[in-house]
């Protein structure tokens, strides 16, 4: 989970220019037809494009002429850094694209309630629509905490948020309702990296150092034999500066903003456990809107939960890198080697938890197969190409129509 003091200002970004879809290999009658459906030249978009009205495709499919509805949208994130100002994007489009019948007025900097409360805010009718971590709640989701598993989550944020998309349904809704609120979205916003003083490449090198690791599981952190701190967002930087820390496992939205790359000069890309952003609705709220602003309403959550992704995971990733080239930062990339020995050093904690998991009677090893069926279904996909058939062929089932 992306704390609130670890999102980076809009003064870190940049615009991107999105590259042109890429083929990919052909694998199959599958592939071959997940390929014909996204390559479609003449018609290929990006999330600029959403944002600013020029997806035909994305607009709302029913007419609602009744009088306009307005939803309270919370967060604790600052209201200048990075995701309100994407999320303050998509809230405009969707009232341009429902002629101000749908607005969402926005609260952020925690001004209706802390990073921790948001489900009870939304439950109880605060906000009718907020983030609502499960990386906080210490039960009731033990399928999405998957996520959270080492080494569960594809590493390519978009194509991990795409994947959840399409599991929410069978798998991670129901958490939702349990808690008494509806499903919005997960955007995964980063799979944990390592900055460190030293060259990280093999398990044993994390042996014995002392890592700043949010919320990592204490039996991955004895697997790898070393020390976690649970050391504020605000204070990492004094931590390594002093000696306290040797490294940071953490993603590029927390190591940019707080300058990580000043005094760790090895950034090694793992690809661990996922960072994310979780969505839910208020019940009720999404029961008495119209039935004409429903399905834009629902859809508007796929739409937006990519954004996010891309946004983040992938955009901000790009210019992370060329921050920490230009101070000079040694970028490692695992070769597949390399990276197998991680996997294998983390296995026993997975197996550990789908067995848990299993004796209480969780499907946790039917969600992995499922996770890494689609991974490789989508491993290949480009940001636009998967953002293309989040608006064409959007996910069924995740709110009630």
């Amino acid at each position: 989970m992306l704390g609130r003091e670890s999102l980076p200002s809009s003064k870190h970004i940049k615009h991107i220019t999105m590259a042109k879809p890429l083929s990919f290999p052909l694998a199959g009658a599958a592939t071959l037809a997940l390929t014909l459906a996204l390559h479609t030249p003449a018609s290929a978009y990006n999330t600029d494009d959403w944002f600013t009205g020029k997806v035909p495709a994305a607009q709302p499919k029913a007419a609602y002429d009744g009088a306009p509805v307005k939803l309270r949208f919370s967060s604790p994130n600052p209201a200048a850094s990075l995701v309100p100002k994407l999320w303050g994007r998509g809230f405009e489009w969707l009232g341009k694209a429902t002629h101000g019948k749908l607005v969402i007025e926005e609260f952020h900097g925690g001004t209706l309630h802390a990073a921790a409360d948001g489900w009870r805010a939304v439950r109880s009718g605060v906000t009718e629509y907020a983030t609502c971590y499960t990386s906080y709640e210490a039960s009731g989701f033990p399928l999405h905490k998957a996520i959270e598993v080492p080494f569960v989550t594809p590493e390519n944020p978009v194509v991990a948020t795409r994947v959840i998309q399409e599991l929410a349904p069978k798998y991670f809704a129901k958490e939702w309702q349990a808690r008494g609120v509806l499903y919005g979205y997960t955007a995964v916003a980063g799979v944990s990296d390592v900055m460190s003083k030293k060259p990280i490449r093999k398990p044993e090198d994390l042996k014995g150092l002392r890592v700043i690791a949010q919320g990592f599981s204490p039996e991955a952190a004895a697997a790898l034999g070393m020390v976690t701190l649970n050391i504020p967002f605000p204070e990492i930087y004094t931590a390594l500066q002093q000696g306290v820390a040797d490294a940071v496992i953490w993603v590029d939205p927390g190591f940019v903003p707080f300058k990580i790359y000043e005094l760790a000069k090895y950034h090694t890309s793992l690809g661990l456990t996922a960072q994310h952003i979780d969505t839910c609705i208020n019940r009720k709220a999404y029961q008495d809107l119209p039935a004409a602003l429903k399905p834009t309403f629902a859809h508007f959550q796929q739409l937006m939960g990519h954004a996010v992704s891309q946004g983040i995971g992938v955009d901000f990733r790009a210019q992370a890198k060329d921050i920490y080239r230009q101070n000079g930062v040694t970028l490692i990339t695992l070769s597949p080697e390399e990276k197998a020995a991680w996997v294998n050093a983390l296995k026993p904690v997975q197996d550990k938890w789908v067995a848990e998991q299993k004796a209480a009677g969780v499907p946790a090893d039917q969600l992995l197969a499922d996770i890494r069926r689609l991974e490789a279904k989508y491993r290949n996909a480009t940001p636009d190409e998967l953002f293309k058939l989040t608006v064409e062929q959007p996910v069924s089932g995740l709110l009630p129509q």
